[in-house]
Formats: structure tokens, C-alpha cells, sequence
């Protein structure tokens, strides 16, 4: 199906409460199976609407992970890590961090739809 084909076809709500389930799951530390099964959720849809709604987003094919950030003339190797989503979002993290502070950053960004 090209994508012409399947904007056409989409239904806002059904995109949120996917996108609000799998924002959720990426919090829970659990697998998928875990969370769709106390979440009462279909583990294949959960799948299919990932892969959808990265394909709607333009991650495709993009290459994510981590990568370790040195500040220039700190003199400190492995600082921290940087996560890099797509060109709009960043998120660098110094050793440290306040784990709270960072998981209400990504539950506010994920809840808001910014990282699409």
C-alpha cells in the first residue's frame, strides 16, 4: 500500500491511543508481550502500528542507538550519553542525571506527539 493510500485511510483516534500505548510500553521497561497482555492488547496490532506509525513519522530506515558525548576541554572522556530521534529532537545526559527529572521530560514529549 503507498502511502498516499494509507493517509487516506487513517483515523486520528486510533493513532493517538496507539501512539499513547506504545509511548507508555517504552516507559514500563517490560517486552511487549508483557505489556499487551496487562494491557489486554492485541501483541500483533501493537507491532503493526509501531512499525505504522514509524513509517508515518519518516524513522524508517534511520539508524538510532547511542552515542557517547565528550564535552570539548572538560577533560571528562564519557561524560554522559546523547540520543538523537530524528532532526528535531536531541536529549544529551550528563553522568548523574536525575532519573525522575528525565522520565517526566520524555513522558511530556511523548504525550505532546513532539517526537513525530
Amino acid at each position: 500500500m503507498d502511502a498516499e493510500t494509507r493517509k487516506a485511510r487513517r483515523d486520528p483516534e486510533k493513532e493517538k491511543f496507539w501512539r499513547e500505548r506504545i509511548c507508555e510500553h517504552s516507559q514500563t521497561g517490560k517486552s511487549v508481550r508483557q505489556y499487551c497482555v496487562e494491557k489486554s492488547l492485541n501483541e500483533n496490532l501493537f507491532y503493526s502500528w509501531r512499525r505504522e506509525l514509524r513509517l508515518r513519522d519518516g524513522d524508517a530506515g534511520r539508524g538510532g542507538g547511542f552515542v557517547e558525548l565528550i564535552r570539548a576541554g572538560t577533560g571528562k572522556e564519557g561524560a554522559g550519553v546523547s540520543i538523537r530521534v530524528d532532526d528535531r529532537l536531541s536529549i544529551a545526559v550528563e553522568r548523574g542525571f536525575d532519573e525522575e527529572t528525565l522520565k517526566a521530560a520524555l513522558a511530556c514529549v511523548c504525550a505532546r506527539g513532539i517526537a513525530r
